[in-house]
């Protein structure tokens, strides 16, 4: 049989099926079916190249037919999937399918990003079942606009927009293992944690110094090494095993029925073009990459672009294909190429010695058979859709040991755009870590990581970060926290304080680091002494003034302070200093805590020195002295300067504690406000096309944003006023007729009685009711002929008795459409039965306020008694 038979049977077959029982014919349908025949019913005027064939699409058809009869007189009967029909039941041959385009946006440029984004975007369908072809291959347009299809709808897809942008890519159609046809990644590894283990060496890169001394390489052992070797070995096969035992959704635990046979389709990518240095596989449904020598598919059957279909002849795995397309030992191609007009695959004396001159090779290029432009639709897809990027605004995709979820921007309180959680275990019911991504964060939120087995949580901004203060701007890029421990703020370059980072060992200490102060300050700390509180209070409730403010623990004594300055070079080095540590409480034999307490400072070098200044200050009667008593006493000058010094860092140390406070406040406000807010929306529906105004507080749309949503209310009022100017245009006065023997002639007005009003809206209203019934008899006439007439074709059918195949598939061609045009009439009675009852409700309404029959209503003057 022919292809175009074969693509016939495949649409005639479930139709005549419907005959015994409708029902189970309707069980059957895919979605992918239920959406083109919605798309028929729908599209009242589709365009001339989906509802049949040019001349030069039959004429292709026709050479099509003739290629497939002869490859199978030639290799034997292998059924070759070349003209499938498509939404309308018009047969296609595959390569006019595909329709290059080139959209506008950035991240549909690359390969990469492309075959990612598609994977997001679309909704995956499997072809069911999964060993036979599906039965309608749409345009690609419209895939796009459903967001769902199979593969090879995907596959289509994706080598359009690749070749749009000038890849050399092909769809390759063949049988896959039943991990990828399902897409059931729970056993691969999460692609997005390469991903962000790259940005985080580049990162690492950035950072790194441009000069590094080298390290000598530690010593080595060959048999620690071995040793190591074998662990690592026997601990990946128990894991390996455990991973085989323990999961439920694992694509090989149990045996597959259709093994081998699961029809696939997938993208492949030629080197040269783009840059591209060697051939690989896309996967549609997932968007991952593959070496050609190293892909999990099975076998190929068929190869194709938009110029040319290639029948594979290799009887080996896909991985060990030779992909020398012209080359007819490996290839039979369908079209005649005029780049490549010849057999690439003999020797090279056959092809010296079968060289044409050049007036042979013109005619034979003249003569050979060019493809129609493509058949569909330029596939679109609109910028909302673009930047929702997931099917229906959300998507989760379980990994081995890894979930990950994906949300449209703007459908989430908390702006959460993807949440990715690594488990322990294969079952996932451990969480490890949990990584959450952020977008249009008036708070500038835009990563967070979260490890609840050590409490720790991890907080990355982008810059423009709102200040919680008036005086010091907040720039706040990174904050790590572990509960209970410690506490790291990272802050960008652009505070006022110069202040870079500050950390918190709660309890214990507390140090931060500046950069380019007029102080030349660059570090200060404050150690803490836990050991004096005893059950949150000073031990012998000694008082102390000289404390420090911790959370859950209340005042806790300061044991030592601490500033680092950077070289002043006006200054000399033995003058200059570099640090000062003030030593407040020292603990003695005889008393917890004793009133002295001493003062060290630390001179920078000079240049080539290796030793450096030193001063140690004690504090003796209410006064300042070194020790011993011989060496050189501070004078009363510099006695003062070391005391406004220790004031000073006390002072600085108070400011910045209370300012990060208070930014840490701000921050658990504002989290604790978000999951309020979530737990009031949860479970509600919200349109992904508009930007929710409840959110203020928490999201920020961006410039863009705010432009397509004022462009889009803009369009929507323009339309609104057009279509009222249309309204009133076009409205008809339905009184008009039966009004026109009232006109009074001198006035041209018309003014109505009670009795003249009731007669003209009787008769509007009998007229108006009329008309409905004629169009239901109207509707009901043609339903009941065509009724009959099918009928009359199946009573005509069972006269016959046996007949030859080609009456019983015109009959079943008819029926399909008998009982498609059936369906619509029934439909559009139905419709209209319910449209009349809301017309003529309508009717009665407008009577009822149309000011020309208001005597209608109004009481009659009560006769006047004799």
């Amino acid at each position: 049989r022919s292809v175009h038979r074969c693509a016939m049977d495949a649409t005639i077959l479930p139709a005549a099926a419907e005959e015994p029982s409708p029902e189970a014919a309707k069980e059957q349908l895919t979605q992918k079916e239920i959406r083109c025949r919605r798309l028929v019913a729908e599209n009242q005027t589709p365009s001339a190249r989906y509802v049949g064939n040019t001349p030069k699409e039959e004429l292709l058809l026709e050479h099509v037919r003739e290629f497939e009869d002869q490859f199978v007189n030639v290799y034997g009967n292998r059924f070759l999937f070349l003209c499938p029909p498509n939404e309308y039941g018009v047969p296609k041959f595959l390569p006019s399918t595909i329709r290059p385009t080139h959209l506008p946006y950035q991240e549909l440029y690359e390969y990469k990003s492309c075959a990612k984004f598609l994977a997001d975007f679309f909704n995956y369908d499997e072809l069911a079942p999964p060993d036979r072809y599906p039965t309608v291959i749409p345009a690609p347009a419209s895939v796009l606009t459903w967001q769902a299809g199979d593969c090879f709808d995907l596959s289509i897809a994706l080598a359009s927009l690749l070749i749009g942008v000038g890849y050399d890519a092909y769809c390759v159609s063949g049988f896959a293992p039943r991990f990828i046809t399902t897409r059931n990644e729970a056993r691969s590894a999460c692609p997005q944690l390469d991903v962000d283990i790259e940005e985080t060496k580049e990162e690492d890169k950035q950072e790194d110094d441009e000069f590094v001394i080298p390290k000598k390489p530690p010593l080595r052992s060959e048999y620690l090494e071995a040793k190591k070797r074998a662990e690592e070995a026997d601990l990946a096969r128990l894991q390996e095993e455990e991973m085989k035992s323990d999961s439920e959704d694992d694509p090989s635990s149990d045996e597959d029925e259709h093994e081998n046979r699961r029809i696939h389709c997938w993208v492949l990518v030629r080197k040269g073009a783009r840059e591209v240095a060697e051939d690989m596989y896309l996967e549609p449904t997932t968007g991952r990459i593959y070496s050609v020598t190293r892909c999990p598919y099975l076998k190929i059957d068929l190869i194709w672009n938009h110029r040319n279909l290639w029948v594979n002849m290799q009887v080996c795995g896909a991985s060990h294909v030779q992909l020398d397309l012209y080359n007819s030992r490996y290839f039979e191609y369908v079209m005649l190429d005029a780049e490549n007009p010849g057999d690439q695959g003999g020797d090279a004396d056959d092809a010296g010695a079968a060289a044409p001159d050049d007036d042979r090779r013109g005619e034979h290029t003249a003569q050979i058979l060019d493809l129609p432009s493509p058949w569909s639709e330029r596939p679109d897809i609109p910028r909302e859709r673009f930047h929702a990027r997931c099917y229906q605004g959300e998507k989760t995709i379980f990994y081995h040991k890894c979930k990950v979820e994906q949300y449209a921007p703007y459908t989430q309180d908390d702006g959460l755009v993807q949440r990715i959680t690594l488990y322990k275990d294969v079952r996932r019911q451990i969480p490890l870590e949990i990584r959450e991504r952020f977008k249009h964060r008036k708070d500038k939120l835009i990563e967070r990581k979260r490890r609840p087995m050590q409490n720790e949580t991890i907080e990355r901004f982008l810059p423009g970060r709102p200040s919680t203060s008036a005086t010091v701007g907040g720039a706040l890029k990174e904050f790590r926290e572990i509960s209970a421990l410690s506490r790291e703020l990272i802050f960008y370059k652009s505070r006022l304080d110069g202040l870079v980072r500050s950390v918190e060992i709660i309890g214990r200490k507390m140090f931060e680091y500046f950069e380019d102060r007029d102080d030349r300050l660059i570090y200060h700390s404050v150690t803490l002494d836990p050991t004096a509180l005893m059950n949150g209070t000073l031990r012998n409730n000694t008082k102390n003034k000289d404390t420090y403010t911790v959370d859950s623990v209340g005042e806790v004594p300061i044991k030592k302070m601490t500033e680092k300055f950077r070289r002043n070079p006006e200054v000399p080095a033995e003058e200059d200093i570099a640090k000062i540590s003030f030593y407040l409480t020292e603990q003695s034999s005889t008393s917890i805590y004793s009133s002295t307490g001493k003062i060290r400072v630390d001179y920078h070098r000079e240049p080539g020195s290796l030793t450096f200044r030193q001063c140690m200050y004690h504090y003796e009667d209410g006064n300042l002295r070194r020790r011993p008593a011989n060496l050189p006493q501070p004078t009363q000058a510099e006695v003062h300067k070391l005391l406004q010094m220790q004031s000073t860092c006390r002072e600085r140390i108070t400011s910045s504690h209370n300012s990060i406070t208070q930014e840490l406040t701000a921050r658990r406000k504002d989290e604790i406000s978000i999951r309020g807010m979530r737990s009031v929306a949860a479970g509600k529906k919200r349109d992904l096309t508009t930007i929710p105004g409840s959110r203020d507080d928490v999201l920020e749309p961006s410039v863009y944003d705010l432009a397509r949503e004022s462009a889009r209310v803009e369009g929507s009022r323009e339309g609104q006023e057009e279509e009222k100017q249309e309204e009133q245009t076009s409205k008809v006065d339905i009184l008009a007729p039966y009004l026109v023997d009232f006109v009074n002639k001198e006035t041209g007005l018309v003014q109505l009685d009670s009795l003249q009003a009731e007669l003209v809206a009787k008769k509007c209203t009998t007229d108006f009711r009329k008309r409905l019934t004629d169009r239901a008899e109207i509707i009901q006439r043609r339903l009941e002929e065509e009724q009959e007439l099918l009928r009359k074709r199946r009573a005509q059918m069972q006269r016959r008795g046996d007949s030859v195949e080609k009456d019983e598939q015109a009959f079943a061609a008819y029926q399909d459409e008998a009982m498609f045009r059936t369906q619509i009439l029934e439909q559009r009675l139905a419709r209209h039965e319910m449209q009349a009852i809301e017309k003529f409700q309508e009717l009665e309404r407008m009577l009822q306020e149309d000011p020309r029959l208001a005597a209608m209503w109004q009481k009659e003057p009560a006769a006047v008694k004799g």
